[in-house]
C-alpha cells in the first residue's frame, strides 16, 4: 500500500512538538526558576529553533515543489486547520529565533544588543508558551483533520502536546548534561527529571485513554486500535514505544529521583534516559501516523 505521508511527515511532526517543548521549558524556567535556572533557561531558547527549522525543510521537500510554499501565507483560511497552522508554526519559528538572539551573549549579539532586552525576554516568554500549546497540538489536529480511524481519537493532539513537551524536557536534559559549557547543575537536572517523569505517567494515561475509547467506538476505530495492540505494529508499539520509550526510560528516572544511581553511572543514565525519551517520542509519531493510513473505514 502507498502511503501518502511517510517518513518526512513524521520528521516534521516530530521536530515542532520538540521545539514546542523545549522553548516552553525555557520560559518557564526563567519566569518561575530565577538564577538557579538560567542554564535550563538559556538552553531551551537555543534549542528551540532548530528543531522546527529541520521539519519545515523536510516539509518542504516532501511538497514536490517547495518553492510554493509562499502560497500557504498568500491568506488565512478560516475553516482549515492547516492554515492556522501553517501560520502559527511561521510565528512561532521567527519569535524563537528572536528569543534565542536575547538570550546570546552581548559580544555574540552581532546586529547590535537589543535596548531593554529583558522585557523583551519577559514577554516572549510570558507569550510563547501559549503558541507552543498550539504548534505542538497542531500536528495531532492536521490528523484529526484528515479523518482516519486511529486519527479520529480526540486525544491525539493532547497525547502529541503532552509528547512534544516531554521530548522537550528531555532534549534539554541531554544537551545541558553533555555540554561543557555552563553545564546544567544537580538541582536543575533533578527538577526536570522529575517534571518529565510526571510528562511520562501522564502520557501512558492519555495513551491508555485513547485505546479505551477506539475499542469500544465503532468497528473501524477498534480495528485501527488493534492493529497498534495485536496487529500489524503490535511489536513496535509494545517494544519501541511502552518498553524502550516509556517504561525504561521510567524507570531510570525514578532511580536517578531516589539517588538509587551510583555517581560514576549518573551521566551515562541521564543520557540514556533522555535519549530513549526521543526514541520513544518519535515512534508515538511514526506509529500513529503510518498504522493510520493503513486503517480505513468500514
Amino acid at each position: 500500500m502507498e502511503l501518502t505521508w511517510a517518513l518526512m511527515i513524521v520528521i516534521y511532526l516530530f521536530t515542532a512538538g520538540l521545539s514546542a517543548g523545549s522553548m516552553i521549558t525555557s520560559n518557564l524556567a526563567f519566569l518561575y526558576g530565577g538564577k538557579d535556572f538560567e542554564r535550563v533557561g538559556r538552553f531551551g531558547a537555543y534549542i528551540s529553533p532548530f528543531p522546527i527549522s529541520l521539519g519545515l525543510s523536510v516539509l518542504l521537500l516532501d511538497l514536490g515543489s517547495p518553492f510554493n510554499f509562499y502560497r500557504l501565507f498568500m491568506t488565512l483560511q478560516v475553516r482549515s486547520p492547516m492554515s492556522y497552522g501553517s501560520w502559527a508554526i511561521l510565528l512561532f519559528t521567527i519569535l524563537s529565533v528572536l528569543y534565542l538572539y536575547l538570550w546570546l551573549p552581548e559580544k555574540y549579539q552581532l546586529i547590535g544588543h537589543l535596548a531593554n532586552s529583558e522585557t523583551w525576554k519577559k514577554g516572549l516568554s510570558r507569550f510563547m508558551p501559549f503558541l507552543s500549546v498550539g504548534v505542538a497540538s497542531y500536528t495531532g489536529l492536521l490528523l484529526n483533520a484528515a479523518v482516519r480511524p486511529l486519527w479520529n481519537a480526540p486525544l491525539l493532539p493532547v497525547l502529541f502536546l503532552v509528547s512534544g513537551l516531554s521530548t522537550g524536557v528531555a532534549l534539554v536534559i541531554l544537551l545541558s548534561s553533555l555540554s561543557p559549557w555552563q553545564r546544567a547543575r544537580h538541582k536543575e537536572l533533578h527538577v526536570l527529571t522529575k517534571v518529565d517523569a510526571g510528562l511520562i505517567i501522564l502520557e501512558c494515561l492519555i495513551i491508555l485513554i485513547m485505546i479505551v475509547m477506539g475499542k469500544l467506538s465503532s468497528v473501524s476505530e477498534s480495528m485501527a486500535f488493534g492493529s497498534l495492540l495485536y496487529g500489524h505494529y503490535a511489536w513496535m508499539f509494545w517494544l519501541l514505544i511502552v518498553g524502550l520509550g516509556l517504561t525504561l526510560p521510567f524507570a531510570l528516572e525514578l532511580l536517578e529521583l531516589k539517588d538509587k544511581i551510583p555517581v560514576k553511572w549518573a551521566l551515562p543514565v541521564t543520557i540514556s534516559s533522555s535519549f530513549l525519551v526521543l526514541f520513544g517520542g518519535f515512534f508515538v509519531r511514526y506509529i500513529i501516523t503510518y498504522a493510520g493510513q493503513t486503517n480505513g473505514w468500514f
